[in-house]
């Protein structure tokens, strides 16, 4: 039976993930969380936001980014504003601790 349970760890680790890379799948979906990682903001909010940022994104197109991380519960709507949720900000915080992580391949030794 443990093998039973353990099978199911590892599924349910497998829809997860499979979740996160649908998610981040996108830059601008991205940049939309890490926007709201401190701040709650409206929809115009969000759109002058990447207008700073110098990215081209329609309204459309942020709806429906909106969208998937809503339906992945990586935030949420309360009235005009978007907020991330602890899932959401976990996944980006993780995000910038990889990021800061050099590029290189680790030492290996080989020891006879």
């Amino acid at each position: 039976m443990s093998g039973s349970s353990g099978g199911l760890t590892r599924m349910n680790s497998i829809e997860q993930l499979s979740e996160v890379s649908l998610v981040m799948g996108s830059k601008k979906r991205a940049v939309l969380m890490f926007i709201l990682k401190d701040t709650p903001m409206s929809y115009t909010q969000m759109s002058r936001k990447f207008r700073t940022l110098g990215m081209k994104i329609g309204s459309s197109e942020i709806y429906k980014h909106l969208d998937v991380l809503r339906k992945n519960r990586y935030i949420v709507k309360s009235d005009k504003v978007f907020l991330i949720t602890l899932k959401g900000k976990t996944l980006i915080e993780s995000l910038e601790k990889l990021a800061g992580i050099p590029d290189r391949a680790p030492r290996l030794e080989i020891i006879f």
